[in-house]
């Protein structure tokens, strides 16, 4: 009998199932500079929850507003938050995982456009003007990898997926200790660069740029990268799913 290969996307369902992994949205590629449009390139990740649990007032905010958008106490299920997965990435996962649930569990006829505007509008009165959990809201909505800036249409990319697992975070003091025009070119172009050429070295010269205009500590382990993480700077360790 001839077997046939499985497909690779069936093939990462199946291995997120039996490893009780999550696949989150993540800003792979963005620096963030005051009063700069950049652009951000999000991916999907594959990160396995350590469950380390901890009270956060996000998700109890995120349901007054929920709530107060659908007109129904639907939303009132107390959602852990996991501090093992970055906060920007999981507050993406966690509040339409919400959403969803609360929508089956009230049947509401709210389809998936309605659903993503209610959460675009609870992102905005949350984190007023910010343009990372736009990008993340909008590659779900999307349920694609993306290049985004602010005020032009995301772009898809066709990059793999990567398997993350989150190492510390730092407060993100967005006061550079160096800045002019050629590093703001040099962070704006990074992120594009990368989605076309795939090239890792682009990944050491945007860590480089992270030490150079905030301080950071300078990665000497290639697999170790600096992400935004709103108000935190957050050091993932990353792999191919190759490598697992």
């Amino acid at each position: 009998m001839q077997h046939r290969a499985i497909p690779q996307d069936l093939r990462i369902q199946l291995w997120a199932i039996l490893q009780h992994v999550l696949e989150v949205k993540i800003p792979f590629f963005g620096i963030p500079l005051k009063g700069v449009n950049n652009p951000i390139l999000v991916l999907d990740a594959i990160v396995k929850p350590s469950n380390n649990f901890i009270k956060i007032d996000i998700i109890d905010d995120f349901l007054t507003q929920f709530n107060e958008a659908i007109g129904f106490e639907c939303a009132s299920e107390k959602k852990q938050w996991d501090a093992s997965i970055p906060f920007s990435s999981y507050y993406i996962y966690i509040t339409n995982e919400i959403a969803e649930d609360s929508i089956r569990k009230c049947g509401i006829p709210i389809d998936e456009k309605e659903k993503f505007e209610i959460l675009h509008l609870i992102d905005e009165a949350l984190f007023p003007q910010n343009y990372l959990v736009k990008a993340l809201r909008t590659a779900q909505q999307l349920d694609a990898q993306i290049l985004y800036r602010e005020g032009e249409e995301p772009v898809e990319v066709s990059l793999k997926k990567i398997v993350i697992k989150t190492l510390s975070s730092f407060p993100l003091d967005q006061n550079p200790r160096y800045m002019d025009n050629s590093l703001i070119h040099l962070v704006g172009i990074l992120p594009v660069e990368y989605a076309e050429s795939r090239s890792v070295d682009l990944i050491q010269v945007e860590n480089g740029l992270w030490s150079a205009i905030y301080s950071l500590p300078y990665l000497y382990i290639k697999s170790w990268k600096w992400i935004w993480d709103l108000n935190w700077v957050t050091l993932i360790e990353f792999s191919s799913l190759e490598e697992v």
